[in-house]
């Protein structure tokens, strides 16, 4: 070779490990300044690290949390359930995340409900090295919700001593009324029974009135015991038909499928269903037109429907008429449809209401027929 150097040159691109080195720098940051509280962990779910709103959030320092494991933040709140159905799917390969509320606990003992997002970390492979935790903290959306519930149920007592103090003192009026008229001297036979008649009658409306209130206020399981539902259907109808004040001229037609097994279902909770709704009906047709019932089984249903020849609800009408102190009467609590809706949700059923403006109404009544009323 004589005095001649060879120098050999091996030269290797780096771009793009500076551009990976840069995500990766990124990302870091991201996970340590994130607002949301973050903490990553190994395959074995060790704590590898955890970003600063962790931190401020839960009173561990880095060096507390680092090495341990989240069980550290875990609150008795969260069912078992919770973290069985969170590790099955941030392990499965074809899921790999997990998403939901659970309740916390800061190093103070503090409860913290937060919306957690768990993700697998896995390598080229395909493999799993690691899960990235992130959390938001749900206490003052919680807080809100809170105060907005309790001002609504403040409301609704509200609404429900308004209706009380009215649907009481018309009965009430009329009986003291009748109680002092009823202490003259002088009366004759007649008006003495016609005092006595009042406070008969109106007693009575006091006493239903207040029952409403009580079975809304405080409403009872159902009890499900197998029975026939055309059975109680007969018994509600024959009740309708013998009170002729309510009933008026209406024509009243059923037609109950025979086939229809027993199922189970609360009898007496039933009937009050079935009474509100047709009272509903007849009082909606003052005295005069049609009412049919029909039973029928479908899809492992039991159906109810009432039809009347009434004049109909107005379309902006049916989706409050399940509304508590709702109604269109002149007399009435606005209890017996809420009710009703009530009771068959109880059951695992559902109301439907069809109705247009002068061509009456229809009520559905979808009731499981299934053990256990599911």
């Amino acid at each position: 070779m004589g005095d001649r150097t060879l120098v050999l040159g091996i030269a290797r691109d780096l771009t793009a490990q500076r551009q990976y080195e840069r995500r990766a720098l990124a990302f870091y940051q991201t996970f340590l300044n994130s607002n949301d509280f973050m903490f990553y962990t190994d395959r074995a779910g060790v704590i590898l690290d955890v970003n600063a709103a962790f931190i401020r959030r839960f009173g561990f320092s880095r060096e507390e949390a680092v090495g341990r494991t989240p069980s550290i933040v875990r609150s008795p709140k969260t069912p078992l359930a919770t973290y069985k159905r969170l590790w099955s799917d941030i392990l499965d390969s074809n899921r790999g995340f997990w998403r939901g509320r659970i309740v916390n606990r800061a190093k103070d003992g503090s409860e913290v409900p937060v919306l957690l997002s768990i993700t697998s970390v896995r390598d080229p492979k395909g493999d799993i090295v690691g899960f990235v935790s992130s959390a938001v903290d749900m206490s003052e959306q919680e807080e809100l919700q809170r105060r907005l519930a309790q001002s609504e149920a403040l409301a609704a007592v509200g609404s429900m001593a308004a209706v009380v103090a009215h649907e009481i003192r018309n009965p009430l009026g009329s009986i003291v009324t009748a109680a002092s008229s009823s202490a003259r001297e002088g009366l004759s036979a007649e008006e003495r029974r016609t005092l006595l008649e009042v406070l008969r009658k109106e007693s009575q409306r006091l006493s239903e009135t207040l029952q409403q209130f009580l079975q809304y206020a405080r409403p009872r399981d159902p009890k499900l015991e197998k029975a026939d539902l055309n059975e109680a259907l007969r018994e509600v109808l024959s009740l309708v038909r013998s009170d002729r004040g309510l009933l008026g001229s209406v024509k009243v037609t059923e037609s109950l499928a025979p086939g229809l097994k027993p199922f189970p279902f609360d009898g007496d909770l039933l009937r009050q269903v079935l009474w509100n709704i047709l009272i509903n009906a007849l009082q909606a047709m003052e005295g005069k037109g049609r009412l049919h019932v029909v039973t029928e089984a479908s899809s492992g249903q039991a159906v109810i429907r009432v039809s009347d020849s009434g004049p109909g609800i107005p379309a902006e009408s049916i989706p409050k008429i399940f509304q508590p102190f709702h109604t269109s009467k002149r007399r009435g609590t606005g209890l017996g449809l809420p009710i009703a809706e009530r009771i068959v949700s109880a059951h695992g059923g559902r109301i439907l209401v069809e109705s247009e403006p002068g061509k009456g109404t229809l009520f559905s009544v979808f009731l499981p027929m299934k053990e256990g009323g599911a």
